[in-house]
């Protein structure tokens, strides 16, 4: 496992973002060792984490193909005319099946410049999804307020710039309900990817401090059923 060989290759990749440099034998190889590292890091991390979160995450990382987790480097370009066709980075969502809204679990991005971070929150793309997170959030801000504040993070997300309708701007809330999405995350220096059980280790403690925020989102989206194709990572 070595965290070099896979921010070297994202390094690369940013540099030669284009389709010649990436499907070049050798440059595939370094993606293949690369992958392959990233895959053993998620493997070690879902064993890990599945001893430490909730009932609810557990079975589903314990039993959950790592490479399944993985977003795909190849960006979508359906109704893009430009832009670049690569993410150069690494990143996965653990929570045992990528493509359902439930159990929401944690996020991990894996990109040199200090982009690396692993998080935990939930991404809206339904209407009902919004107003079931900003409700909970209104109803039960003392305890939405009590798992932030245990994350140790701030909260990051698209937002409003006023209170949507609905709500009152008097609502102690109120700052929250200008969100859309709603995410905490630990980012961490290039410097402190040495090790991948140092990595691990940090990521499982931070899990440990996410874990009641992220049991709030889950809560607040009990009872939709969404199963989009596919869904956004952070990145």
């Amino acid at each position: 496992m070595d965290f070099e060989r896979m921010l070297r290759y994202c390094t690369l990749l940013e540099r030669n973002n284009n389709r010649t440099w990436f499907h070049d034998a050798d440059n595939h190889a370094l993606y293949a060792e690369a992958r392959a590292d990233f895959t053993e890091l998620l493997l070690d991390l879902k064993f890990r984490l599945s001893e430490a979160v909730a009932p609810d995450l557990s079975e589903q990382l314990l039993f959950a193909d790592p490479k399944a987790m993985q977003y795909r480097i190849p960006r979508d370009m359906r109704g893009q005319r430009s832009g670049p066709p690569y993410n150069p980075r690494w990143a996965a969502d653990l929570s045992g099946d990528r493509h359902a809204l439930l159990p929401l679990g944690y996020y991990v991005h894996i990109q040199p410049g200090g982009r690396t971070m692993f998080g935990t929150g939930v991404w809206c793309w339904e209407p009902e999804m919004i107003l079931r997170v900003r409700t909970a959030i209104s109803t039960q801000f003392l305890r939405f307020s009590d798992a932030l504040m245990q994350s140790g993070e701030a909260m990051m997300g698209d937002r409003l710039k006023r209170i949507p309708r609905g709500f009152s701007e008097d609502d102690p809330a109120a700052e929250y309900l200008k969100f859309k999405d709603w995410f905490v995350a630990r980012g961490f220096a290039d410097g402190e990817l040495q090790s991948f059980d140092g990595f691990v280790s940090d990521c499982v403690e931070t899990a440990a401090r996410m874990e009641p925020l992220r049991v709030f989102f889950s809560d607040a989206l009990r009872g939709i059923r969404a199963n989009p194709l596919e869904t956004s990572d952070w990145g």
